[in-house]
């Protein structure tokens, strides 16, 4: 083999399985159907599924804790069975989201590479997908703990406190947490 052959050799990839989740794709044959057919994924927020739009827009991008947009793109509903991995239901409150969908998603370029769950060849080489997600970085939970503000108002106007003292109260606590 040649320098030049052998150097080529060194920079080829091959993609041998495929999978994926996209707003309004649950899968790669749905997901080249929104592309091929110019399919625009972005809509307004699902009231049912995600935040309410009330607790968290603001026109003024400058508002804190807040966004400016009403419209996202979502990844719809996946059905998951924690069972077929071999985790116990109980755990998966204590499991990321991104943990589950990444593993849907390993679980589909398998397929589509030609390996289906409990194919042999993957029996006998023990094949494993090990994802991480940490929450314990520095900035992770008092970022969240900011966006717990309608939580805060609503437990402070139950409580009979005036508007403006809510006001108050509420950037008092946002002003001990780092800002986004």
């Amino acid at each position: 083999m040649s320098k030049k052959s052998d150097t080529h050799q060194k920079n080829c990839v091959a993609i041998i399985g495929m999978g994926c989740i996209f707003p309004k794709s649950r899968n790669l044959k749905e997901y080249w159907h929104l592309l091929f057919n110019n399919i625009d994924a972005i809509v307004d927020i699902p009231d049912d599924t995600h935040w309410k739009l009330k607790d968290y827009y603001d026109q003024d991008p400058a508002t804190p804790d807040h966004t400016y947009c009403k419209r996202g793109g979502f990844l719809p509903t996946v059905t998951f069975d924690p069972l077929s991995y071999g985790i116990p239901p109980n755990n998966l409150e204590a499991t990321d989201t991104s943990q589950l969908l990444g593993l849907e998603v390993a679980k589909m370029a398998l397929e589509d590479a030609g390996y289906p769950m409990n194919h042999p060849v993957l029996e006998q080489k023990k094949v494993n997908v090990i994802l991480g997600v940490t929450g314990t970085q520095e900035l992770v939970i008092p970022l969240g703990a900011r966006l717990g503000h309608p939580i805060w108002k609503k437990a402070l106007k139950d409580s009979g406190i005036s508007e403006e003292k809510r006001k108050e109260i509420i950037q008092r606590i946002q002003g001990d947490y780092v800002q986004w």
